[in-house]
């Protein structure tokens, strides 16, 4: 891994700021919050008005495959930090590489990694799309990525030009980010993405370009009576004999309170 040397989607219900993280305010050309999450464990810089990160990019971080101790992690498009932070702090045996190509993100990713003491991460600002010249071949045991939901195109994007790189593929596809993790992957890695439903189509085909093979999904539901509003996808060179479908995460309960397996996930009390 060549080193570089230079909240929040609201897809699926109403913030839960309260709940997840807390917040305060920093005055700076940008507007800024410093939020907590994990009860305090992590705090995450992160722009009011840009790009926040979502309960998504915590459930990615937080329900993973296992890995060895020393294994590399490579998170692409990692915006502020949370996957790539959680995944350093709850495994500090491991090394993490956080890909950001917006400067603004990656220095707000470089802040939270200094100012969260998380020497296990490295910080890598650059273009996935340039895989070659960013990454070395096979050296990842784990990529994780939260690709844009939309395809260009599709719907009008957000003014705001941090939103609208985040949620759109205007400086890489979701081929791009499956075509980065197979370069990086070693024998028997993982590449784990979340993707909403409307996508599985596109996440499967970008898949079949390459040598990796789908062995795992897991849907998400925001409540047991309502539709899965993402994707949980394990995809490995080689793939496992057959297909699992793992057991649906529930987000809520029937009275909307988050769920056991969610409250646990992002260390809180049980209900």
């Amino acid at each position: 891994m060549r080193p570089s040397t230079t909240c929040r989607r609201r897809r699926h219900g109403r913030r839960e700021k309260d709940e997840t993280m807390s917040s305060e305010a920093s005055s700076s050309d940008q507007e800024l919050s410093r939020d907590a999450i994990f009860g305090g464990a992590l705090h995450l810089w992160q722009a009011t008005s840009g790009y926040r990160f979502g309960l998504d990019a915590l459930l990615l971080a937080t329900d993973l495959p296992e890995l060895a101790p020393g294994a590399t992690v490579v998170e692409l498009g990692a915006a502020q930090g949370p996957v790539s932070l959680t995944v350093a702090w709850q495994r500090p045996d491991v090394r993490v590489v956080a890909v950001e190509r917006q400067p603004d993100l990656a220095r707000l990713l470089r802040r939270n990694v200094a100012e969260n003491g998380l020497e296990n991460v490295v910080v890598i600002e650059g273009d996935l799309r340039q895989r070659k010249a960013l990454f070395t071949p096979q050296s990842a045991a784990l990529v994780l990525a939260n690709p844009p939901y939309y395809p260009q195109g599709s719907r009008r994007p957000s003014e705001n030009a941090q939103k609208a790189q985040a949620h759109h593929e205007l400086h890489g596809t979701l081929g791009d980010f499956v075509r980065a993790a197979a370069y990086l992957l070693q024998p028997r890695g993982w590449l784990q993405l979340i993707a909403p439903p409307v996508r599985h189509l596109d996440v499967v085909a970008a898949a079949g370009e390459t040598d990796l093979r789908l062995a795992q999904m897991r849907h998400y539901h925001d409540r047991a009576d309502r539709p899965a509003y993402l994707s949980e996808y394990r995809f490995r060179r080689p793939s496992a004999p057959d297909l699992k479908i793992r057991p649906p995460l529930m987000i809520r309960d029937a009275e909307g309170h988050y769920s056991p397996e969610v409250r646990r996930r992002l260390g809180m009390d049980p209900a």
